[in-house]
């Protein structure tokens, strides 16, 4: 298993102590594809390893005071890489038809505000966290009948389940082996975020990183022929240093049943939608309001319609 990592110091108090001010940006699209030099450096490392998968992107959810960060990064900047699928009954993939989740409960710990005022800090257990973790994947599951997939919860064994913080930080120790199709990999210090990102522990809530299929010239696959890559899993990252709330007894902080059941969508493969902007007053506003907007401003944790409707349109015809 591994250990929880904590930061002291500047990054940590900052994110900790950020309140969410909106200055006055122009209006800007909600998810601009960005070209990441980190992921490319980490596909270099798994092609050198010899591995089957390749990171494809990471889809980036955002505090309010940094919009400007609310982005996908790829990791080709030569094509625009397809967003990529599960492919049903994938033999690579073990060749079920459920979609399949872990949640490491080594790293299910956060950090939660202990008062109404002041930045003192108290944890939150994993027997807190993976239970808000498992109501986001069961809204997805309990979307609008259009064929989606089971989801099944798989049991954290006690291994290591996961490889992009190995790959992210240059450790090889932390290099584990993947054994579900999605994997929420728990909270990491803000030196994880600051690697994907300049200064992103100050505002990075969570990532989710999309690892697709390769043939043996290092090419995604797209076996279905539906002209999207084959996804081989995904993996999702959570900021610790942000003071985290686990509902309504404890208001201050990031909703943690938010951002998860927002990162479960990436997980399932929708993208983010929406624009976000600021109103002539000085106020944060979307267009649509939904649980896939890429900036997190307040609570929202309920599946809108248009997330009902993006959901719909990658599962309806997969079964």
């Amino acid at each position: 298993m591994k250990h929880i990592r904590t930061l002291g110091g500047a990054a940590a108090a900052l994110a900790l102590s950020a309140t969410l001010i909106v200055d006055g940006r122009a209006e800007q699209s909600a998810d601009t594809p960005q070209f990441s030099q980190a992921l490319a450096d980490m596909n270099a490392a798994l092609a050198a390893s010899g591995a089957t998968y390749r990171i494809d992107r990471a889809e980036i959810s955002v505090a309010a005071a940094g919009a400007d960060l609310a982005q996908t990064l790829i990791a080709n900047n030569r094509t625009h890489q397809v967003e990529s699928l599960f492919v049903e009954r994938d033999p690579r993939r073990g060749g079920g038809s459920d979609i399949s989740y872990l949640v490491d409960q080594s790293q299910g710990l956060a950090l939660a505000f202990a008062n109404p005022t002041g930045n003192a800090t108290v944890v939150l257990s994993n027997a807190v966290t993976e239970p808000i973790i498992d109501r986001g994947m069961q809204r997805w599951q309990n979307s609008p009948s259009c064929g989606g997939p089971l989801v099944t919860k798989l049991a954290d064994n006690g291994s290591d389940p996961d490889i992009v913080d190995a790959l992210l930080t240059n450790n090889p120790a932390l290099f584990g082996t993947p054994q579900a199709d999605i994997t929420h990999a728990g909270w990491l210090s803000p030196a994880f975020f600051n690697v994907i990102a300049p200064n992103g522990a100050a505002s990075i809530l969570g990532v989710t990183f999309t690892l697709v299929f390769v043939d043996g010239d290092g090419n995604p696959t797209d076996v279905d022929n539906n002209h999207r890559s084959d996804t081989a899993f995904r993996e999702i990252y959570y900021n610790l240093g942000f003071g985290w709330s686990e509902g309504a007894s404890r208001p201050r902080g990031i909703d943690i049943d938010s951002v998860s059941t927002h990162e479960s969508g990436h997980a399932m493969g929708l993208d983010h939608f929406g624009k976000v902007f600021v109103d002539n007053k000085g106020n944060l506003k979307y267009a649509p309001r939904a649980i896939m907007n890429a900036v997190y401003l307040s609570p929202f944790t309920e599946l809108t319609g248009t997330d009902n409707a993006s959901y719909c349109s990658v599962w309806a015809q997969r079964q």
